[in-house]
């Protein structure tokens, strides 16, 4: 897949849940792959003093990681969104 049509993907999964409230934080959490396994990412989000909620908004195979990893960077450019990287 390319970056452009990644970015397109995720970008149509977050938009039904960001609602830009007040005092709210919303946060994208990539969890790359330890071995062979699969690139997930999550959207949260979570009001001040409340817990955070947390959904699944697509999974990529390994052999995607750059071109996810470079997409995310370019949402966080443009929308301004957090992004989280665990391993």
């Amino acid at each position: 897949m390319t970056i452009e049509k990644i970015k397109q993907e995720l970008v149509s999964a977050i938009e039904p849940l960001w609602k830009k409230e007040a005092n709210t934080l919303y946060e994208i959490r990539v969890v790359l792959p330890q071995f062979d396994n699969s690139v997930n990412l999550f959207f949260e989000w979570h009001k001040l003093g409340r817990a955070t909620t947390s959904r699944a908004i697509n999974t990529y195979s390994s052999e995607e990681v750059d071109a996810v990893l470079e997409a995310v960077q370019l949402i966080k450019i443009e929308k301004g969104i957090t992004v989280s990287i665990n391993r």
